[in-house]
């Protein structure tokens, strides 16, 4: 990771400001144009500093990169936190019953969308992280978003399918299924041309993101009844066995 240095004149806080714009100056580029695309000597033109300032916060292109892909957690985290840990309160209890866990899960995925659909920056995010999820980054990156969203998103999210449906969180058919639900909010942005396309719309505005957000909660939650009514059925077809309540 690139060292995290302040200005050597003007102080910490000019020295935390020039490296904000940087990396939101990179942000855009990359999505832009793409990591190979995006020279330091353009980005840094775009941040309104010498290419030497890249240098000296970031090492290296790949460091400014990095610190994107850091920038881009942080702010997941900060709409995130409060519903993923209340999630994992939730997975805490064994008593949590199927409503709780589904609205848990719901929670989650209506802030992610909120956060995906309506953020300022949501247009540069979008394009810069349809490039890294396509594995167009440096290979360090993969494990910064990992270890720093992925893995306690996925935690969460895998955990409470894994219970409405019965079977464990680390279980393949759970797994798959957490992929497939969880994908619902992102492809509307990754896949944004077609979504233009098949629908119709000239553009994705609020009107058009809050019907997206809208009926991706509704088939969620009917995809999540329909896990728990697989259990029971499961559960009382087994001998001696009652579907749980």
């Amino acid at each position: 990771m690139a060292r995290h240095r302040p200005a050597a004149e003007g102080g910490y806080q000019r020295g935390e400001e020039t490296r904000a714009r940087i990396v939101q100056a990179a942000l855009r580029l990359f999505g832009e144009r793409g990591y190979e695309g995006a020279s330091t000597r353009d980005i840094a033109r775009e941040a309104g500093v010498n290419a030497p300032a890249l240098q000296y916060y970031f090492d290296s292109k790949e460091g400014v990169y990095l610190a994107c892909i850091a920038f881009f957690v942080e702010r997941v985290w900060e709409h995130l936190e409060e519903v993923v840990a209340h999630a994992e309160s939730v997975l805490a209890d064994a008593h949590a019953g199927d409503r709780a866990l589904t609205e848990a899960y719901l929670s989650i995925q209506a802030r992610f969308a909120s956060f995906a659909y309506d953020a300022p920056e949501a247009v540069h995010w979008r394009m810069f992280m349809a490039r890294e999820r396509a594995g167009l980054g440096p290979a360090a990156s993969f494990d910064v978003i990992d270890k720093g969203l992925n893995r306690r998103l996925f935690a969460a999210t895998s955990g409470i399918i894994g219970r409405l449906l019965g079977k464990p969180a680390d279980d393949e058919e759970t797994r798959i299924r957490t992929v497939a639900i969880d994908g619902q909010v992102l492809v509307f942005r990754m896949m944004r041309r077609q979504v233009l396309s098949v629908l119709g719309w000239e553009s994705i505005g609020q009107r058009e993101t809050t019907r997206v957000a809208a009926v991706i909660l509704d088939q969620t939650r009917e995809l999540l009844a329909a896990l728990v009514r697989s259990r029971k059925a499961r559960l009382a077809a087994e001998p001696g066995r009652g579907a749980r309540d």
